[in-house]
C-alpha cells in the first residue's frame, strides 16, 4: 500500500541528532509512511548516515541534497517532492512519539470531511509536559489566527498539513537572506482555511544551543525583509488590535534594519494609519536592538 503520510526533515549538520529521530521512526506503530530528509548543504556526516539508513530498508526514506540556502528553501525543496496526502515537518533535532503516525491517520478523516488545512497537535518536552499552553478545548475545529494569535495560545505546536495546501503556499525567497519565519506561510494558510486542534503530544522537541529557536531575534534582524513580511501579515483585520499594534512595531523596527525609507515602509506595509502612528516607537525599538546586539 502506498503511504499517505510524509515526514519531512530539513537538516543542516545534524548527524549527531538524526539517529534519535530515526529510532523514533522505525518504532512507529504504523510504519506506512515516507521520510524525506533535505540536506541543506551539510559538511558533517549527514549524507553517509542517511545512505546507511536507506540501505537498512527499515522505513521508506528519500535523501535530497541542496546547496546551503536555509531551512525555508529546504522545506520548499522537500514539499515539491512529496506525493502523499499528509505532511508533518519534524526538525532534525526532534523526534516523534511511537504512536504519532497512527494517531494522525486516525484523526485525518475530519480534515477531509471539513476541507481543513490540517491538524494541530501538541509538542512536548516529554510525553507528559507540553510546550506552552494547551488549547482551551480539545478535538475542535477552529481558525489558527483566532486560536494561536488572538487568544494567545503560546508555545510551538505539532502541525500536520494537507500537502496540496502546502504546495500552494511556498516559502518566499529574499535575495541575500537565508532565514525566514515559518509563520509567514502558516498565517497565509490560516487566512483561508480552518484547522483541527487536538490536545495530544505527538512530537518531542529539544531546543539545542545554536538552534533556530535560541537565536531567533538576531536571525530576524539579520534577515529583515522576511521579518518585515511576517509582521506585515499580522497587521490585517483578522488579528485583534493588540496583535496588530505589536506587529506594527516589529514591522517598523525591521524596516529600519532593512534600510527602508518611511515612504517605502508605509507603501509596502499597506496599513498606512497603523504604521504612521507607530513610527516613533518602532524607531525606538530599532535603536534599542541595535545597541543590545552591537550592530
Amino acid at each position: 500500500m502506498s503511504p499517505t503520510l510524509t515526514i519531512l526533515t530539513p537538516a543542516y549538520n545534524r548527524s549527531h541528532t538524526l539517529p534519535r529521530l530515526y529510532q523514533s521512526l522505525i518504532k512507529q506503530t504504523d510504519s506506512n509512511f515516507e521520510w524525506i530528509v533535505v540536506d541543506d548543504g551539510s559538511v558533517d556526516d549527514t549524507r553517509p548516515l542517511l545512505f546507511k539508513y536507506i540501505e537498512e530498508k527499515k522505513i521508506k526514506l528519500s535523501y535530497l541534497y541542496q546547496t546551503n540556502a536555509g531551512k525555508h528553501i529546504a522545506l520548499n525543496t522537500g514539499i515539491k517532492n512529496i506525493d502523499t496526502e499528509i505532511t508533518i515537518i519534524v526538525d532534525s533535532d526532534d523526534y516523534l512519539t511511537s504512536d504519532a503516525v497512527e494517531t494522525i491517520k486516525k484523526q485525518w478523516s475530519l480534515v477531509r470531511e471539513n476541507n481543513l488545512c490540517g491538524i494541530s497537535f501538541l509538542k512536548g518536552y516529554d510525553v507528559e509536559k507540553s510546550i506552552g499552553q494547551k488549547f482551551e478545548n480539545n478535538n475542535f475545529i477552529g481558525n489558527g489566527i483566532e486560536i494561536r494569535y488572538n487568544q494567545g495560545i503560546s508555545g510551538d505546536k505539532a502541525e500536520v498539513w494537507k500537502t496540496s495546501i502546502l504546495k500552494k503556499f511556498p516559502f518566499p525567497k529574499f535575495e541575500g537572506e537565508n532565514f525566514l519565519s515559518e509563520g509567514i506561510v502558516w498565517k497565509r494558510i490560516y487566512k483561508q482555511y480552518d484547522m483541527l486542534f487536538i490536545n495530544q503530544i505527538i512530537y518531542i522537541a529539544e531546543y539545542l544551543p545554536g538552534g533556530l529557536t535560541g537565536t531567533g531575534r538576531l536571525l530576524l534582524i539579520k534577515n529583515p525583509q522576511g521579518a518585515m513580511l511576517n509582521a506585515k501579515l499580522a497587521m490585517t483585520k483578522e488579528f485583534n488590535i493588540s496583535v496588530r499594534e505589536k506587529n506594527a512595531l516589529l514591522y517598523i523596527a525591521y524596516s529600519f534594519f532593512a534600510k527602508k525609507s518611511i515612504r517605502e515602509m508605509i507603501k509596502y506595509g499597506g496599513e498606512t494609519l497603523l504604521i504612521t502612528l507607530n513610527i516613533p516607537f518602532g524607531w525606538a525599538i530599532y535603536l534599542f536592538w541595535k545597541k543590545k546586539y552591537k550592530l
